[in-house]
């Protein structure tokens, strides 16, 4: 898979976030993992480990939230 970022990293509650299809979303914090809302039309969560990053695919217009860790996103598109 290939990954474009569309702008730079910002905070997840940033409206780049909000308004994005697709997001990366990385936690830097070396030790506290971060629990992720999304508010979806179904609401979803996710625990994101120390040190890692997900791809997260979200309906246009959800925002993000995170409890912990320290949190940064960034809208991408991606292709195959």
């Amino acid at each position: 898979m290939i990954v474009k970022p569309l702008a730079t990293e910002s905070a997840v509650t940033d409206a780049a976030i909000t308004a994005a299809r697709v997001v990366r979303l990385v936690n830097s914090h070396a030790t506290n993992t971060s629990s992720i809302a999304i508010a979806n039309s179904v609401a979803a969560s996710i625990t994101l480990l120390p040190l890692s990053s997900e791809i997260v695919e979200k309906d246009i217009g959800a925002a993000v939230t995170a409890t912990g860790g320290t949190v940064t996103g960034v809208p991408v598109a991606f292709s195959n």
